[in-house]
C-alpha cells in the first residue's frame, strides 16, 4: 500500500492495511538535530510559530521531508499559513506579532503570549472583520502535496477553542451566560470562514481536514457536554458535513479528558478522533471497545512520562502493547497525544516509530 492508500483504509475502515500507518503532529528541531548532526537557522527561535506562519525555505522543507521518511511517517499534518505582521519587539528582544485574526503576541521561543485579543469588545462582536480566505497561504500545504507521496493534513484550529483565543478564556465563560447570542454569531461566522479555507485546502491537494479544538482538561471539558454542543459541537457538525461533501475524511483533535463527550464526538460524524492522552484519564482500549465502528483512533502515545524519562525498551513495549490491543481489526494509526517535544530524547522518538514498523504488520 502506499502511504495515502494505508490512510484512507484506517479512515473509512474499508479494509485491514498492509500495517499500522504512523507519525506525528510535529516533530521539535532537537529531533532533527540529533538524527542529521545540526541544525539550520530557520530551526532556532519559536518553531512552532515558523511552521505555522512563514513560507518553507527549500532547505527547511528537504529536511523535514527527510526527516518524516526516517522515522517513517505515513502523513505530514500541515496548516493554512497565517502571514504576521511584526509591531515590534520586548525588553528582553522577543518579537511582538499581529495574526491574520488581529490579535497581538509575545512569540518566546517556547511559547506565546496574548497581548490583545481581536474581539476586545463582546458587544461589537458583529462589527469583527474575520479573515477570507485570501489573507491565508497554502504555499506550504502544496509543497507536502506535490513533493512527496504522503497522505497531507491540513489543520484548522476551530469551536471552543478558536473562539476563546478571539475573545478571552475567562471572558468566554461569562460570555456564555451574559452575552451567548454574540458567542454563537462569532461561532456561525467562524463555521462559515473554516468551511471556506477546508474548500480551498482540499482544492490544493489536502487529503484530510484535521480539526484541533481543545475544549476539556484532564479531569474533563471546561464547560458541560450540553453547553459544550449549543455553543460549539452544532457548528462543529456542519464543518464536518460539508468538508465530507468534498471527498475527504475529518480528523478531530483535543487534549483533555474525553469520557463525557464521546458520544457527542460520534454524533458529530468525524472520521477518527486524535490525542486521547493517557495523562488525562483516557483508556484507549476501552475506546476501541466502545466506539472502535464509529471512528477511527489517533495516538495515545503519553508524552508527559513515557516518551520523554522512558527507557528505549519501555517506549518498544508500549507500542508493542498498544498495538497488539488497538491495532487489531483496523482503525488505529499511532502518533504521540500532541506531537515529540524538545524533551523527548532522540532514541525514543526513533524507538517509538521503528517499535511501529517492527509490530504494525498485518495480520497482527
Amino acid at each position: 500500500m502506499t502511504h495515502k492508500e494505508r490512510m484512507l483504509s484506517v479512515l473509512y475502515e474499508k479494509e485491514i492495511p498492509d500495517k499500522v500507518p504512523h507519525g506525528d503532529v510535529t516533530v521539535d528541531p532537537k529531533i532533527a538535530e540529533g538524527i542529521f548532526g545540526d541544525r539550520i537557522p530557520e530551526e532556532k527561535g519559536n518553531f512552532l510559530v515558523y511552521w505555522m506562519t512563514e513560507s518553507f525555505s527549500d532547505r527547511f522543507f528537504e529536511r523535514h521531508s527527510k526527516l518524516r521518511e526516517f522515522l517513517g511517517f505515513d502523513f505530514a499534518h500541515v496548516f493554512p499559513r497565517e502571514p504576521l505582521t511584526r509591531m515590534g519587539e520586548t525588553d528582553e528582544g522577543y518579537p511582538i506579532i499581529k495574526d491574520v485574526w488581529g490579535g497581538k503576541v509575545i512569540a518566546a521561543p517556547h511559547s506565546t503570549e496574548e497581548l490583545e485579543p481581536p474581539v476586545a469588545d463582546i458587544t461589537r462582536a458583529e462589527e469583527y472583520q474575520f479573515p477570507s480566505v485570501d489573507d491565508f497561504s497554502f504555499d506550504n500545504l502544496e509543497r507536502w502535496v506535490n513533493e512527496t507521496d504522503l497522505f497531507t493534513v491540513c489543520q484548522l484550529d476551530t469551536g471552543f477553542f478558536k473562539i476563546y483565543l478571539l475573545v478571552g478564556f475567562n471572558e468566554y465563560m461569562s460570555y456564555i451566560y451574559d452575552y451567548p447570542d454574540k458567542l454563537k454569531l462569532l461561532m456561525d461566522r467562524l463555521a462559515d470562514l473554516q468551511i471556506d479555507i477546508a474548500k480551498e485546502a482540499v482544492k490544493r491537494g489536502a487529503d484530510c481536514i484535521w480539526l484541533a479544538n481543545d475544549f476539556a482538561f484532564n479531569q474533563g471539558p471546561f464547560i458541560s457536554p450540553e453547553i459544550l454542543w449549543e455553543f460549539d459541537f452544532q457548528y462543529e457538525k456542519r464543518i464536518v458535513d460539508e468538508v465530507h461533501k468534498l471527498g475527504v475524511p475529518v480528523v478531530l483533535h483535543t487534549c483533555g479528558n474525553q469520557t463525557l463527550t464521546l458520544d457527542m464526538i460520534a454524533d458529530l460524524g468525524v472520521d477518527a478522533l486524535h490525542a486521547m492522552q493517557p495523562s488525562a484519564g483516557n483508556d484507549i482500549r476501552e475506546i476501541k471497545k466502545r466506539y472502535g465502528k464509529k471512528f477511527s483512533l489517533i495516538g495515545n502515545v503519553d508524552i508527559s512520562r513515557l516518551m520523554p524519562f522512558g527507557t528505549p525498551w519501555e517506549v518498544d513495549q508500549t507500542v508493542k502493547a498498544m498495538i497488539q490491543d488497538v491495532g487489531r481489526g483496523g482503525g488505529f494509526v499511532l502518533t504521540t497525544c500532541n506531537g515529540i517535544m524538545e524533551d523527548v530524547p532522540v532514541t525514543n522518538a526513533i524507538t517509538m516509530h521503528l517499535a511501529c514498523e517492527k509490530y504494525g504488520r498485518y495480520p497482527l
